[in-house]
């Protein structure tokens, strides 16, 4: 129970800026409740007036219920109206954006290391369970506990005796769902974590689904999504059984009191101990709290199961970044880079990814890191870009350490390029001008021609048809060639005139013709600027003003090409293999 009332609190929390308007929810449901009970009070006093053909007292009874019953849909018209101005569209939308926040405000390390797919899942379903419950206490619970106590209330002021037999069932029930609920909830949280990961499988499906055509595993998919099922059924179908045998035996106990109170209604009517209106009273109020209870058992047994997928999303959207990304703003990136004795070690990772590392990257000058898979270039790169957090050495980058450094001020001025340029489903000129601000977007857009000119977009032009710049380039620029996507990738890199420019493994999967091209862009766009090439082919780097040699986490060697064809065995058996 403890745990509910906790997520409850925090959801509370999320929905701050809603408060005033729950306040007002809450008040309305109070005063149409109240209009509901009175409205029945009323009612037993011109049954009474009946019985005495009281004429002038039914009349002034009649116009009473009336007034009640406009004030009772006035109430419920402003609580209705307050739902859809202020409250379900609106809590929607604010918890969408809370989770796009907090999920942004983590770092590139926790989105490399946890599963998207899952996460999405996992943020989808939070986000759904959290509105169905609000739903349900604004929509059911809270009007039930309302009309419950009213009605309460007024029955234990007519008839004490059946009041306290009437109010046996409210503390039983909530006696027995609590341990029925305790008992569920593992069972509840197996059948999320079954769903989750279907749920995986099917979205890697759909994410990869080129990739699962061209290797011919669609066969395999479905029935690994089949084998998914088979376990996931049993499961689900024994839970959501036990739930409901459970719910049918509280409403036939709840039931079978109603019928006990209307007896004793009856039996006591009969022996002259009411009149009738006060028994149509007793009998009208027992049958509200007998339905109300009926509907908190039931929101009491879905909401807990809410609770079990809220719990999980809370989770995802309460974990804090692995590392403070915040930092100064305004230091000179145009200045050497220093790594002085960094070891480092991915969270999952078995061995150290880089150990004891020290070398210089010069300013305004082409270094390159070659080395074998695995040997450390790309977390070279992920350091530099505050990716990863490093732990033991220092990284300098003129006398400001890395980690003192803003990392959204770092990456703003590092035009990065990776070996799989990630594009949007966006037109050229949008996915150039994705990391442009907003601000200076008119004139980055009038450079769109040099810039073009530059990452050798030109070449490609006849292909881009009159559309040219607003070309939809689809999702994740299918429709464009590899070495295509990587010259978009390097006018984006580009285009915010960065003062360090890195390019991870830019031409890897390039063939020779596109790798030239790539090659050729590189040079011209890197004059002048610190460039950082990681680069498994050594003929993309023998230019550099300076190579690094990388083996398992070290530098071994360091120099230009010529020097280090003379000097370094671990540099000329890269060549070796590469002749």
């Amino acid at each position: 129970m403890k745990e509910y009332f906790y997520i409850i609190l925090r959801l509370w929390k999320i929905f701050q800026s809603f408060h005033k308007w729950f306040y007002l929810e809450l008040s309305l449901i109070f005063i149409a409740q109240t209009l509901v009970v009175s409205e029945a009070y009323v009612s037993s006093k011109i049954m009474n007036a009946l019985v005495a053909k009281n004429i002038h007292t039914i009349i002034v009874l009649v116009v009473v219920t009336l007034c009640i019953v406009f004030l009772k849909n006035l109430a419920s018209y402003f609580q209705w109206k307050n739902e859809i101005l202020h409250l379900s569209v609106s809590l929607n939308q604010h918890i969408q954006e809370f989770s796009l926040r907090k999920i942004l405000g983590l770092t590139i390390e926790q989105h490399v290391e946890d599963h998207s797919a899952m996460k999405l899942s996992i943020i989808n379903q939070g986000e759904q369970h959290v509105i169905n419950v609000i739903d349900r206490i604004v929509s059911s619970v809270v009007p039930a506990l309302t009309l419950l106590t009213i009605a309460f209330v007024t029955l234990f002021l007519s008839s004490p005796r059946i009041a306290l037999l009437v109010g046996v069932v409210f503390p039983v029930i909530i006696v027995w769902l609590y341990y029925f609920q305790r008992s569920q909830h593992p069972l509840t949280s197996k059948n999320r974590d079954n769903w989750n990961n279907q749920f995986k499988t099917r979205a890697e499906a759909f994410s990869h689904l080129g990739l699962v055509k061209i290797l011919g595993q669609e066969s395999q998919f479905i029935v690994r999504y089949l084998k998914q099922r088979a376990d996931l059924f049993p499961h689900h179908f024994f839970t959501a059984l036990r739930q409901t045998n459970n719910g049918a035996q509280r409403s036939l106990f709840v039931d079978t009191l109603s019928v006990i109170v209307m007896a004793v209604a009856i039996y006591q009517y009969l022996g002259g101990a009411y009149e009738l209106g006060t028994i149509y009273l007793i009998l009208s109020m027992s049958s509200k709290i007998f339905s109300n209870v009926n509907t908190l058992s039931y929101a009491m047994r879905e909401i807990p199961q809410s609770f079990v997928h809220i719990e999980k999303y809370i989770e995802v959207i309460d974990k804090e970044p692995s590392f403070n990304e915040d930092g100064s703003e305004g230091a000179s990136l145009a200045e050497d880079i220093v790594f002085s004795d960094v070891s480092f070690q991915y969270p999952k990772g078995e061995t150290p990814a880089l150990n004891h590392c020290s070398f210089v990257i010069p300013a305004g000058k082409t270094t390159a890191f070659v080395g074998h898979s695995g040997s450390g270039k790309s977390t070279i790169a992920r350091i530099l870009l505050r990716s990863y957090d490093y732990k033991s050495g220092s990284v300098r980058i003129g006398n400001v350490s890395l980690n003192d450094i803003d990392a959204r001020y770092l990456r703003s001025h590092i035009g990065y390029v990776e070996q799989h340029v990630d594009l949007f489903d966006d037109t050229v000129r949008n996915n150039i001008l994705m990391a442009v601000p907003e601000s200076l977007r008119k004139e980055k857009e009038a450079m769109l021609e040099e810039v073009g000119e530059k990452a050798r977009i030109s070449e490609f032009y006849h292909r881009l048809g009159d559309d040219k710049w607003n070309t939809m380039v689809g999702e994740r620029g299918i429709k464009l060639s590899g070495g295509e996507c990587q010259r978009i990738g390097i006018a984006r890199a580009i285009i915010k005139d960065p003062q360090i420019l890195l390019f991870d493994e830019a031409t890897a999967s390039l063939d020779t013709v596109n790798e030239k091209y790539v090659m050729d862009a590189i040079a011209d766009v890197s004059k002048g600027k610190t460039t950082i090439i990681v680069a498994h082919r050594l003929s993309t780097v023998r230019n550099a003003d300076k190579i690094i040699v990388m083996e398992k986490g070290s530098v071994v060697a360091g120099g230009t090409h010529d020097e280090l064809v003379r000097t370094s065995t671990h540099y000329q058996n890269l060549v070796a293999h590469q002749v």
